[in-house]
C-alpha cells in the first residue's frame, strides 16, 4: 500500500499540490508560533557589563500572585533591588574568587544594589556555585547564568519572556486551529477530485481499511515532505515577528531569537497530525462506499453532510455563542478579549463546517436574482452549484474562514479600543499636566495650587502592587494600579467621591481603596494591609479613604513620596492640575507656562498628552495584536486561494465537454464567474454573520451600541479583497483550462 500511495504521489502530481501547499505554510505558521514560544522561555539576553561573571545575583522580577496563572507569574513594573550586603555574604562561600556590584538605572536606595557579579575560581564547577549562592538568597532575589546573565541588564527582558510567551501561546492555539481546518478542507476537495479513482479500488476488491491506510500514507508521506520544507522559512517568519515586536517595544531589543530542535519538532508532529485528522476524516465516505455504488456515485454528490461534520459544527457553534455569553455576561474591560477572540475563531468555524448545509440555503435564496440577471448562464451556474454541494461547500469554507477572521478580529479591536479609551477619558479628571525634568518637588505642587483658577494640583505617580494581607485576588493575577497623589490635591485630580475618611490623610505609610475591594477584604478605615509593592518590597499601610469610582477602576491611592520610593525612577516626574469651575482650560495651561517660564525645565501640556501617550500604548498593543492577526488572515488568504484554483483546474474535462456541446470560451468563463460570485456572497455574507454574532453583544455591552466601532471602509476593503481573491483565483484557471482544444480536455483526467 505504501508503494501504490507513492506512485499516486508521483503521477498524480497536480492533484496533491494544493494539499502541500496547505500543509507548507500550517508548518510555518506553527513553527514561527513555536520559536516565538520558546524565544519567551528563554529570555536569552547575551550579557555586556556582566560578561566576566560566572554567576549574577540580581533581583527576581516575577511575582506569583494569588490567583494568578502559575505558568505565567505577573511581571513587577520595578527594578526589584538587591541587598548591597549580600557581597560579602557570598565573597566569602567556596569557590568564589572575586564579587561585584552594579547599578544599571536610576539612583538605587542607599544599602541596595542592581546586581551582584560572581567570578568562580578556576575549576569551580558553576552549577555548584551557583546552588550554595541560592541558598543564601530569599524569594525576591535569583541568581542568572549563560544567557540569563543579560536579564540583570535589560530588566525588560522578563516581561518580554511573559508578552511573548502569552502572545504567542493564545496564538498558537488560534493557528491551530485555523490550519487544521485549512488542510482538513484542501485534503477534503483533493480526495473528492479523485472520487471516482478511489471508487474503481473498491470496485475491483479494495477494503475500507486499505483505502483508509493509502489516504493515510499518502498523506503521511507529504505531510512530512512539507513540514520540513518549512522549517528554514518558519524559522525566517518567527524571526521576522520577534524583530516587529521589538521594533515596537512589545519585546526587548537585545533579547535573541531562539527557534530550537524542541518548538520544531513539536510543530512538524502538530502539523502532521492536523493533516493525518484531516485526511483520515475527508476519506472516510469514500472508503465506506459500498462496491455495487462506488462507481454510479463518483461524479454525483451523496449525502448532504456526514453526521460528524455536522455535529462538530454544531459544537462549535455552540462554543462560540457560550464564549459569547461569558464574553458579555462574565467579563468586562481588558478581560473581554480573553474570550472575545476565541469567539470570533470557532463561530467562523463553525458555520465554515456547515457549509455544506448553508451554502444550499444561501443557493435556494439567491438563485432568483441570479437566474434573472445571468439568463442562461446563470441558470447553468445555479444548477451546478446546486449539484455539486460537496464542491461547494470546499470551497465556500475558506471563504467564510476568511471574511470572518478578518471582520471579526479587526472590529473586535477597534470596539474594545473605542471602549477603553471612553473609560479611560471618564478616568481623566485634570486639564493640565506639569512636567518636571528633575522630578516634581513638593513644594512645586503647593505653588501651582495657591494659582488663580486651579481647583487642586497633585503630583502624580504610578506603578502596579498586590494585596498579600488580607488574601485578596487582583483582576487576572496582575495586580492592582497604584497610583501615588499628594493629600490636598487628590480630591480635585482623581476621578473619586469618598465615601469614608479623607483623602487630605493620605500621608506616610496610607493608602486610599475602593470600598467595594475593601468590602471582599474586610478592612475599613483605621485598618492595615499588606502590598507587595512593584519593586517586590513588602509595605505595610493603614487604610486612611474608602472611595466609590468606576466599576474598572482598579486602583488604589498612595500618597507620591510613598509610591515613587518604591519605583525605579525614586521620584514623581510630573503634576496633574485640575481648573476650578468657571476657569477655561486654556487660561489654566497659559497660567501655567508663565510659572514655567521662571523655572528650568518645567514643561506644560493640556490634558491632550494623556490621551496621546495613551493612544500610543494602545497602538503598541494593537500593533501585536494586528501581526498575529495578519499572520492567520495570511493563511487564511493562501488557503482561499489554494482552494479555489484547484477546484477549478479540476474541472478540465467539464469545461471541455460543454465546449463540445456547444458553448463558446466566453460563455464558460461567464459559467464560472457567476459561480464564483455565489461563493463570494455567500462567503462573504456567512463570515459577516459569524463575526457580527460576537460584534454586536460585545458592542452593546461595551459601547451600548448595535454597531461596532471602527472604520466603515475598512469593511468594504475586506469585502473587497474577498470578492477579488475568489473571482480571481478562478476565473484565471478557468481561463487556463480552456485554452486548450475542448477535444482533449473532454478526455482529461480529472
Amino acid at each position: 500500500m505504501l508503494q501504490l500511495a507513492l506512485r499516486t504521489l508521483r503521477f498524480r502530481t497536480g492533484t496533491f499540490v494544493a494539499a502541500f501547499i496547505a500543509m507548507f505554510f500550517a508548518a510555518i505558521v506553527l513553527m514561527a508560533c513555536g520559536g516565538l514560544i520558546e524565544t519567551g522561555i528563554r529570555a536569552a539576553v547575551p550579557p555586556q557589563q556582566l560578561g566576566a561573571a560566572d554567576v549574577v545575583v540580581a533581583g527576581e522580577q516575577t511575582y506569583h500572585a494569588p490567583g494568578g496563572d502559575t505558568d505565567e507569574p505577573a511581571v513587577l513594573p520595578e527594578r526589584v533591588r538587591v541587598d548591597a550586603g549580600l557581597e560579602t555574604v557570598i565573597a566569602a562561600l567556596p569557590g568564589v574568587q572575586e564579587t561585584d556590584t552594579y547599578v544599571f538605572e536610576g539612583t538605587p536606595p542607599a544599602g541596595t544594589v542592581d546586581a551582584i557579579g560572581v567570578v568562580a575560581e578556576p575549576g569551580t564547577d558553576v552549577a555548584e556555585l551557583r546552588t550554595r549562592i541560592d541558598a543564601e538568597l530569599d524569594a525576591t532575589t535569583s541568581t542568572l547564568v549563560g544567557d540569563e546573565r543579560g536579564r540583570a541588564e535589560l530588566r525588560g527582558a522578563t516581561a518580554t519572556s511573559v508578552n511573548v510567551v502569552s502572545l504567542a501561546g493564545v496564538f498558537t492555539a488560534f493557528a491551530l486551529l485555523v490550519s487544521i481546518f485549512g488542510v482538513a478542507s484542501m485534503l477534503g476537495l483533493s480526495i473528492a477530485q479523485r472520487n471516482k479513482e478511489l471508487a474503481l479500488l473498491r470496485a475491483i476488491g479494495a477494503t475500507p481499511r486499505q483505502v483508509r491506510t493509502l489516504i493515510f500514507r499518502e498523506t503521511l508521506v507529504l505531510s512530512l515532505v512539507a513540514t520540513a520544507a518549512a522549517y528554514l522559512p518558519g524559522q525566517f517568519l518567527g524571526g521576522l515577528v520577534f524583530d516587529l515586536l521589538a521594533q515596537q517595544g512589545i519585546a526587548t531589543a537585545g533579547v535573541a531569537f531562539h527557534q530550537g530542535w524542541i518548538p520544531s519538532v513539536a510543530a512538524t508532529v502538530v502539523a502532521v497530525l492536523a493533516a493525518l485528522g484531516g485526511a483520515l476524516g475527508a476519506g472516510r465516505r469514500a472508503a465506506r462506499t459500498k462496491p455495487s455504488q462506488a462507481l454510479s456515485e463518483a461524479s454525483l454528490d451523496g449525502r448532504l453532510i456526514s453526521g460528524w461534520r455536522f455535529l462538530a459544527g454544531l459544537l462549535f457553534v455552540a462554543a462560540g455563542v457560550a464564549l459569547t455569553i461569558v464574553t458579555v455576561t462574565a467579563l468586562s474591560g481588558p478581560l473581554a478579549p480573553a474570550t472575545a477572540a476565541p469567539a470570533v475563531i470557532v463561530l467562523t468555524i463553525g458555520l465554515a463546517m456547515l457549509a455544506p448545509v448553508l451554502a444550499k440555503v444561501m443557493i435556494f435564496a439567491i438563485q432568483w436574482p441570479v437566474r434573472a440577471l445571468g439568463g442562461l448562464t446563470g441558470d447553468l451556474a445555479v444548477l451546478n452549484a446546486r449539484g455539486r454541494t460537496s464542491r461547494l461547500a470546499a470551497v465556500l469554507g475558506p471563504v467564510i474562514l476568511l471574511t470572518g477572521v478578518s471582520t471579526g478580529m479587526l472590529y473586535l479591536q477597534t470596539t474594545n479600543d473605542a471602549a477603553d479609551k471612553q473609560a479611560y477619558a471618564a478616568g481623566i479628571v485634570a486639564d493640565a499636566v506639569v512636567t518636571a525634568d528633575g522630578g516634581v518637588d513638593p513644594r512645586l505642587v503647593e505653588e501651582i495650587g495657591r494659582l488663580p483658577g486651579v481647583a487642586g494640583a497633585s503630583a502624580y505617580v504610578s506603578s502596579v502592587g498586590f494585596v498579600e494581607s488580607p488574601d485578596d485576588v487582583s483582576p487576572m493575577g496582575e495586580g492592582w494600579n497604584l497610583q501615588g497623589v499628594t493629600a490636598q490635591g487628590a480630591g480635585a485630580t482623581t476621578p473619586v467621591d469618598v465615601t469614608a475618611g479623607a483623602l487630605t490623610d493620605l500621608q506616610g505609610a496610607t493608602v486610599a481603596i475602593e470600598d467595594a475591594h475593601a468590602g471582599r477584604l474586610g478592612v475599613d478605615v483605621g485598618d492595615t494591609i499588606t502590598l507587595r509593592m512593584g519593586d517586590s518590597t513588602l509595605l505595610d499601610v493603614r487604610v486612611a479613604a474608602l472611595f466609590s469610582a468606576a466599576e474598572d477602576y482598579d486602583t488604589l491611592l498612595l500618597p507620591a513620596e510613598t509610591l515613587a520610593d518604591h519605583t525605579t525612577a525614586g521620584f514623581p516626574t510630573r503634576a496633574l492640575v485640575t481648573a476650578q469651575d468657571g476657569t477655561d482650560p486654556e487660561q489654566l495651561v497659559a497660567t501655567l507656562t508663565d510659572l514655567a517660564a521662571t523655572r528650568d525645565g518645567l514643561t506644560v501640556a493640556d490634558r491632550e498628552i494623556l490621551f496621546d501617550e495613551y493612544d500610543d500604548q494602545k497602538k503598541t498593543a494593537s500593533y501585536a495584536i494586528s501581526i498575529m492577526v495578519l499572520m492567520l488572515v495570511g493563511y487564511s488568504a493562501i488557503t482561499t486561494i489554494n482552494t479555489l484554483v484547484s477546484s477549478t483546474s479540476a474541472r478540465q474535462r467539464e469545461f471541455g465537454l460543454q465546449r463540445l456541446v456547444g458553448s463558446t470560451c466566453r460563455q464558460v468563463l461567464q459559467m464560472v464567474g457567476v459561480e464564483a460570485a455565489i461563493v463570494a456572497v455567500t462567503g462573504v455574507v456567512l463570515g459577516t454573520v459569524a463575526a457580527l454574532g460576537i460584534l454586536v453583544p460585545l458592542s452593546v455591552d461595551r459601547l451600548g451600541s448595535l454597531i461596532p466601532a471602527g472604520p466603515p471602509l475598512a469593511y468594504v476593503a475586506i469585502v473587497a479583497l474577498v470578492v477579488l481573491l475568489t473571482l480571481g483565483a478562478t476565473l484565471l484557471p478557468a481561463w487556463q483550462a480552456t485554452r486548450g482544444r475542448p477535444a482533449e480536455a473532454a478526455v482529461s483526467i480529472e
